[in-house]
């Protein structure tokens, strides 16, 4: 056998599958045998390995063991001549396992090989190759001096910053998520140090490779991806802990001596230290929007008090009431999740700014001795509307969590039938936040479809025309290689790159792993029918209607003669209307404002069926916006547009029918 291939998996179906995938591409033509050992997955990992690679050897282990006695348990029973251990959230190139055995082959003395390693943005991963923490390399780096002066040869020895990335050289250490291994020299240092639980194991056989005599190389000859961290996120541990927890076995294990005891607990005090400014710093990361919302709400509500009295001197009426009203607006918004699950969400920081300027009203009645002016809270409300809704869109513009619906605009790379498939399961399943905006072929075929916008040579091109936002490969038909070439110039442009596995039933990206498969719906308790609901929908069209008719109605005449738009004859209730279309067929927010009367007088509603569809007996009013306006209605089929109109029966709210008003309005 010439070469085992190990991998430790935790709860990380999609990046596995992804990995196995590019693994079999790139050991065709070498003899090799794949290990993984499951440490207890309860994500399906498991049945998608038995399913779609029944001849990969399995271990399943009824516990999470950690990384260093998971992997020595497939490296007792490998027999390669080289073994290959890889994180599961890596991504690996078709010329990959070849060129590390070459290098192998070239010089007997390396036991320990690592190529370099590429975030999923194309970015070098510093921990590829690096030094040991010795006193000096450990104080530089925790001192930040490594990061001021990286080119440096004293301060950038941690992660070796000072050398060329492009070159091959003899280094200390290379990062556990690509080890690739002599058996010789596996033989004679032995197995990974299972007092590591998870971290600290690499760095600990790099420093014995070493310390035995054999070389520990980095090669620049071939590249693989690492998502950094997934099957950490979804650990149930805390990872922060066990990464420094790691750290402090290594120093109690290679540096403790009677000589150096001193410098053993100044290691051991710099590690806690930085272990505590982490924990510090994952807490500011979180109170950024605190601090927005709040500095915000207060200066509003003093300008407010200034216009109202105009003077500040009053203030000292209102030292109890203010923290009180300010609370209450932190409250609300923190209950609407926008601190967390919809940070962005523009219809939720207006239900928001409006659910915080009632309870503050109804305060203010109750306790009319200690309460604001009704003027004051009327002021502070539209710029409390105005802020906490303003900031969140300014800071969502290339986000997808600022609308439910998604504003993520996204090409799909591949052959026909499988780009066709992802974009329709794209353009369906709104809950990914994704918006198709075109295919790009790569099966050399001319295809009669309106979603073909180009050809892969084009893509740079066709992302700046197109102001893309996620590149999507089906990872089977486009070669990898390719992709890798792609990387770095599509990042510096801030734009994602994501790939498909073969089934087409994932996507995966360093923000997140997505479902692609199609929703069923079991339940249909269709919240559209409820009675309530109705009842809520028929006040937003009469409280939302008359001002976009009193607002906007005048503008759409101009709109239509500015954007070519051409007129449409359409038939409600027995009776010709006139509507207004796109050159290309597509509806956008001033195509049905003419509309508006018949929402006021309840023959239409504000967002409902698009006006077009044939009705199939569903009690549904039809509505001047839909779904399918803000979905690129013209490429949809027939089957897409009735999955959308279900899609909004099911999950029908009055914030939904907000975010469609909105992006309709934003053309987004």
């Amino acid at each position: 056998m010439k070469l085992s291939i190990v991998i430790v998996n935790y709860n990380v179906k999609a990046f596995l599958q992804q990995a196995l995938e590019s693994i079999l591409k790139a050991t065709k033509t070498i003899d090799t045998e794949i290990f993984v050992v499951d440490n207890h997955s309860v994500d399906g990992s498991i049945e998608m390995l038995q399913s779609q690679f029944p001849h990969i050897q399995l271990i399943q282990n009824e516990a999470n063991l950690g990384f260093a006695k998971a992997n020595n348990q497939a490296i007792k029973m490998s027999t390669g001549e080289y073994v290959w251990l890889l994180n599961p959230d890596t991504l690996v190139q078709e010329d990959t396992a070849t060129k590390l055995i070459e290098v192998m082959e070239a010089d007997q003395e390396i036991g320990l090989l690592g190529c370099k390693i590429l975030n999923d943005d194309g970015s070098l991963q510093l921990a590829c190759r690096r030094s040991f923490p010795t006193p000096w390399v450990a104080f530089t780096k925790l001192m930040g001096l490594a990061n001021i002066f990286p080119h440096s040869k004293w301060f950038g020895r941690y992660n070796l910053t000072h050398l060329d990335p492009n070159e091959a050289y003899e280094v200390e250490a290379i990062s556990g998520s690509c080890m690739f291994i002599r058996r010789t020299a596996l033989e004679e240092v032995g197995s990974l140090d299972e007092t590591f639980f998870m971290y600290g194991e690499d760095l600990d056989w790099c420093f014995r490779f070493g310390k035995s005599g054999w070389k520990v190389y980095y090669t620049p000859v071939t590249s693989i991806i690492h998502y950094k961290g997934e099957s950490s996120k979804v650990a149930l541990w805390d990872t922060n802990t066990h990464f420094y927890r790691a750290m402090d076995i290594f120093t109690r294990k290679h540096f403790k001596s009677t000589s150096r005891f001193p410098i053993h607990w100044v290691l051991r005090l710099g590690i806690f230290a930085r272990y505590i400014l982490s924990i510090l710093s994952k807490i500011s990361q979180n109170a950024a929007a605190y601090i927005l919302d709040l500095s915000g709400l207060l200066v509003i509500t003093l300008i407010a008090i200034f216009m109202k009295f105009r003077t500040l001197d009053v203030l000292d009426q209102y030292i109890y009431v203010l923290p009180v009203y300010l609370v209450s607006w932190l409250a609300v918004i923190t209950s609407l999740g926008l601190y967390r699950t919809y940070k962005y969400s523009v219809s939720r920081s207006i239900l928001a700014a409006t659910l915080g300027f009632l309870i503050n009203v109804t305060l203010t009645y109750f306790f009319k001795d200690y309460a604001f002016s009704r003027i004051v809270m009327l002021i502070s409300y539209f710029g409390a509307l105005l802020w906490i809704s303003g900031w969140r869109l300014f800071a969502s513009t290339r986000r997808t969590e600022n609308f439910q619906l998604g504003t993520q605009r996204t090409l799909i790379i591949g052959d026909y039938e499988g780009a066709k498939a992802v974009f329709s399961r794209l353009m369906t399943n709104l809950a990914l936040g994704y918006t198709p905006v075109g295919i790009v072929t790569t099966d050399g075929i001319e295809h009669d479809d309106d979603r073909i916008v180009g050809h892969l040579n084009d893509l740079l091109d066709l992302v700046q025309y197109h102001r893309i936002d996620d590149v999507i490969f089906t990872s089977d038909n486009v070669e990898l290689s390719k992709i890798f070439d792609f990387l770095p110039t599509l990042s510096q442009q801030g734009v994602k790159i994501k790939l498909v596995p073969g089934n087409l039933s994932f996507i995966v990206g360093k923000s997140a792993v997505e479902n692609l498969q199609s929703v069923q719906f079991v339940d249909m308790d269709f919240k559209y029918y409820h009675a309530g609901s109705r009842i809520v929908k028929r006040l937003e069209d009469l409280i939302i209607g008359p001002i976009l008719y009193l607002l906007l109605r005048p503008f759409q005449a101009l709109v239509v003669k500015s954007k070519s738009m051409t007129m449409v004859e359409v038939q409600i209730n027995k009776r010709n209307y006139t509507i207004y279309k796109m050159l290309d067929g597509r509806v956008s927010f001033w195509s049905n404002l003419s509309l508006l009367p018949l929402v006021i007088r309840g023959k239409l509603s504000l967002v409902g069926s698009p006006i077009d569809l044939m009705d199939k007996g569903w009690d549904i009013k039809r509505g001047i916006f839909s779904l399918e306006s803000v979905r690129g209605g013209s490429q949809l089929s027939k089957d897409e547009r009735y999955s959308l109109l279900h899609y909004y029966l099911h999950n029908h709210s009055i914030l939904l029918d907000l975010e469609i008003i909105i992006k309709a309005f934003l053309g987004k």
